[in-house]
């Protein structure tokens, strides 16, 4: 056996998994149809199949995550992007969660006696510690089948960057945590470089001078080479927890969320204050990869 990071055990009811000396398990209940689909550079992967009326259950020990993967069946019949939905219940329909869809043909997946299936979408399933009781459903597709691949994967996160220079960075403290901003006015823009297919998380705080009260609005804009992205208006108050340490005249208000869909290239995009009585406001920037799909 590989002497790798990670063992992977396959055996007829589930699939086990050793990842850096704890064991988590996941097992599927019942005799699941199961088909190969094989996909880019012929790659083979076991996928099980979900029907209206054979909804998959599984039993998952935690604390893990798990990474659903889903192909449509693709029929002669269908042609341009197609909408299925999923229920997924939790310990015993505790909890249900709707799972909506939107897919397309794939060029490259192709089943058992040729059939083919769509572009695959995923979600993700957060299991906590012990055992834990789940069944995925197929609410609505017109094929009336949906393949799934189950894998071990934690939800891919933001890490934080740095814009270009130059920038006036502001130190906010909150519960003994420091978090690095950085000073945007209508005269100093912010620019960051970023390279797609990602996600790119604005994280903005309007500063507070000693002239502000209440409620405010401000706006924040996204250029790229001087034409205008995207633009967003936020409403906020006061932080009452958080404050900078290097900039004690102002109050930053609480965080709100800026989120632009980044396409494949290299761009360098310019944010602005714009809008508002607020004369200034504090921004940090995460990005995190968008997936590909096939």
């Amino acid at each position: 056996m590989s002497k790798s990071k990670y063992a992977i055990f396959v055996v007829i009811l589930g699939l086990y998994i050793t990842l850096s000396g704890e064991t988590t398990k996941m097992e599927i209940k019942k005799i699941t149809p199961r088909t190969i689909i094989s996909v880019v550079k012929r790659v083979e992967q076991e996928y099980y199949l979900l029907t209206k009326d054979k909804p998959i259950d599984l039993t998952i020990t935690g604390p893990t995550y798990i990474r659903v993967y889903t192909r449509l069946l693709w029929q002669e019949d269908m042609t341009g992007k197609q909408n299925y939905r999923l229920l997924l219940k939790t310990n015993e329909d505790q909890d249900e969660k709707l799972l909506s869809f939107e897919t397309e043909k794939s060029n490259t997946a192709q089943g058992e006696n040729k059939r083919r299936y769509s572009k695959w979408r995923s979600f993700y399933i957060e299991v906590p510690k012990g055992t834990n009781q789940y069944q995925i459903s197929l609410v609505s597709a017109k094929s009336e089948t949906v393949a799934l691949r189950f894998s071990f994967e934690r939800p891919k996160e933001y890490k934080k960057i740095i814009p270009e220079q130059p920038y006036q960075e502001l130190q906010f403290v909150e519960r003994e945590k420091i978090t690095t901003y950085y000073e945007l006015t209508p005269k100093k823009p912010i620019k960051v470089k970023i390279t797609g297919p990602a996600i790119l998380r604005a994280t903005c705080r309007l500063n507070y001078d000693y002239t502000l009260e209440g409620k405010q609005t401000y706006t924040i804009s996204a250029s790229v080479s001087g034409k205008e992205w995207q633009t967003k208006t936020f409403r906020t108050e006061k932080s009452q927890t958080g404050i900078y340490k290097n900039l004690p005249a102002v109050i930053p208000s609480t965080p709100d969320n800026f989120y632009l869909d980044v396409p494949p290239g290299t761009f360098l995009i310019e944010f602005n204050l714009k809008a508002g009585l607020g004369k200034s406001a504090g921004i940090s920037f995460s990005v995190k990869p968008k997936d590909t799909y096939e």
